[in-house]
C-alpha cells in the first residue's frame, strides 16, 4: 500500500520578503486568479495540514512552485520545505515554466511595478536538490527530470516538460528525455516495481474546450506521449497547470489505460490538497483544503473568501467583455485565452458580453421563442451569473448539471435555438460537431469519475 499527497501550482509569492506594497501591488493582488497576497499563509497552512498527518510521509509537488520565477520566492520556499521534511516528510518536487520566468515583479510605492531577480534552471537544481533529486536512482540533468524509489514495489518518474521555460511555444519532452524515461521504466519493470509518473502540463484535456482553445498549454504530441506511457505500463499520471480539478483517462490503440489526476492550484480556488492511497488495482483519491489560514480573511471561512476572490475576477471579465473589450483581452490570459486570440474575436465577444449582462433565461427564452423549454426556476437567472457558476464548476471539478436537469436543458435549449438561427451552413455544422459537445461537456462531466473524491478501480 502506498500513501501520498499531491499539491501543485503553489505560485508562492514572497510578498513579505520583497516588502510588496503600494497601489500597483494592491491592483495586482486584486486582479489575479491566484491569491498572491495570501499565498504565503496558504502554503504555510497546507504544509501544516500535511505535517500533522503522521501516517503519510510522501508528498508530490508538481510544478509552478513560485508565482513568476522570483529567486527570493524559491529560496524562501526551500526553507519552508526543509521544515516540512524535518516533520518526517519525503518531498518529491519538480519545477515548471513559471519557476524560471525571466521578468518577475516587485512592487513598492516609490517604484510601482519593477523587475526583481529571477532564478535560472541551474539554480533551481541546487535549491531543490534535497527534495527529490537527492533520492534519485537516475537523473536526466539536462531537463532536471529524475526517477526515485518511493518504497518497496513503487517508483516515481518526475518528467520536467518546460523545455526552454517561460515563453516556450510548446511544452513536452525531447527524444533523449523519452529514451531516458524508457530506460527508467524498463529498470522499474525488471525490479518488479510499479512506476508512477508526474509532469506539470496535462496530457489529457480536463474539459473539451481546453484542448480546443489552449492546445499550447498541453504537452506537445500529447496523444503520442499518452500512448507511450500507457503502453509502457504506466497506470497513473499526476499533473497540474490547468488550475482545474479533473480526473480523466486515455485508452491507447492497443488497449492500455492511463489515468491522469489533474490537480488545481493550491493558492487559487478551489485550493486542493490531494490525499491518495494506492493499493493493488485501487487508487483512493480524497481532496482536502488548507485550514487555519494566518491572514485577514475578513471574518469569512477560507473557502468562502477564496471563492469570492475568484468570482470578483470572473465578474470583472464578463463586465469587461461587455463594456471594456481591451481590458477583457488583458484579463483573458489569466484563463489561458491568449491575447492574440481574443483580439481577433473582439466584436463577437463584445456582443456576447452585452447580451450576457442583460439577459435572463426568461428574456432569452422569449427572444428565441423557446420559453416553453426553460425551467421556471431558471427564469430570473442572468446568463452572466450562470456562466460564472459554470466556470466555478469547471475549476472546482463539479460539472454536475446532467441532461434532464433544469440547468442543462434550459441552457442547451437556448444554445441550440441560437445556433439554428445562423444562416451559414458551415457554422451550423461546426456548432453540431464541435461547439455543442464542448458546451455539453462544460455543463456535465460524462466520464463518471468524481474529480475531487474518487475510487478508481483500474481496469480496461
Amino acid at each position: 500500500m502506498l500513501r501520498f499527497y499531491q499539491i501543485t501550482d503553489l505560485h508562492y509569492y514572497p510578498a513579505r520578503i520583497l516588502r510588496s506594497s503600494g497601489r500597483e501591488w494592491e491592483k495586482r493582488a486584486l486582479y489575479d486568479q491566484r491569491c498572491v497576497a495570501e499565498s504565503e499563509a496558504v502554503v504555510d497552512a497546507a504544509f501544516d495540514t500535511i505535517a500533522r498527518d503522521k501516517d503519510t510521509e510522501i508528498v508530490l509537488i508538481t510544478g509552478d512552485v513560485v508565482c513568476d520565477g522570483e529567486l527570493a520566492g524559491h529560496i524562501s520556499l526551500a526553507q519552508k520545505l526543509k521544515k516540512l521534511k524535518a516533520a518526517g516528510k519525503r518531498i518529491f518536487l519538480i519545477t515548471a515554466s513559471h519557476d524560471i520566468r525571466p521578468d518577475p515583479k516587485g512592487y513598492s510605492p516609490e517604484k510601482g511595478e519593477y523587475i526583481v531577480e529571477c532564478a535560472s534552471k541551474e539554480q533551481l537544481f541546487d535549491i531543490y536538490y534535497d527534495f527529490g533529486l537527492s533520492e534519485a536512482v537516475s537523473i536526466h540533468k539536462e531537463t532536471g527530470s529524475y526517477c526515485a524509489r518511493l518504497q518497496d514495489g513503487y517508483r516515481l518518474l518526475m518528467l520536467n516538460d518546460d523545455r526552454d521555460g517561460w515563453g516556450s511555444e510548446s511544452y513536452g519532452f525531447s527524444s533523449a528525455q523519452i529514451e531516458w524515461a524508457k530506460q527508467c521504466i524498463d529498470d522499474s519493470k525488471a525490479a518488479g516495481d510499479e512506476m508512477l509518473c508526474v509532469c506539470h502540463h496535462p496530457l489529457l484535456s480536463p474539459v473539451k474546450f481546453y484542448r480546443l482553445f489552449s492546445p499550447h498549454e498541453m504537452i506537445d504530441d500529447c496523444d503520442k506521449v499518452a500512448a507511450f506511457l500507457a503502453d509502457s505500463g504506466i497506470r497513473f499520471l499526476f499533473t497540474g497547470h490547468t488550475h482545474m480539478q479533473n480526473i480523466n483517462y486515455y485508452d491507447s490503440p492497443s488497449g492500455s489505460r492511463l489515468y491522469e489526476i489533474n490537480t488545481g492550484c493550491l493558492t487559487a480556488y478551489p485550493s486542493p490538497i490531494r490525499k491518495m492511497t494506492l493499493s493493488g488495482d485501487t487508487l483512493d483519491i480524497k481532496t482536502l483544503h488548507p485550514q487555519n489560514i494566518n491572514y485577514d480573511l475578513k471574518c469569512k471561512p477560507y473557502m468562502t473568501y477564496l471563492k469570492e476572490h475568484f468570482d470578483y475576477m470572473l465578474n470583472d471579465i464578463f463586465y469587461s467583455a461587455a463594456n471594456d473589450i481591451d481590458r477583457f483581452c488583458e484579463l483573458g490570459e489569466s484563463f489561458s485565452l491568449k491575447k492574440e486570440q481574443s483580439e481577433k474575436l473582439k466584436l463577437p465577444i463584445n456582443l456576447a458580453g452585452k447580451a450576457l449582462q442583460k439577459l435572463t433565461f426568461k428574456k432569452a427564452g422569449r427572444l428565441l421563442f423557446v420559453l416553453n423549454k426553460i425551467a421556471p426556476r431558471m427564469y430570473d437567472v442572468r446568463l452572466c451569473d450562470f456562466f460564472v457558476t459554470l466556470v466555478n464548476n469547471v475549476y472546482g471539478g463539479t460539472r454536475n448539471f446532467a441532461p434532464g436537469s433544469a440547468e442543462y436543458d434550459s441552457f442547451m435549449a437556448l444554445a441550440d435555438k441560437a445556433a439554428g438561427l445562423i444562416p451559414q451552413k458551415d457554422i451550423k455544422l461546426k456548432y453540431r460537431e464541435i461547439i455543442r459537445p464542448v458546451l455539453c461537456d462544460i455543463l456535465y462531466n460524462a466520464n463518471g469519475i468524481d474529480s475531487n473524491n474518487a475510487v478508481i478501480n483500474y481496469q480496461v
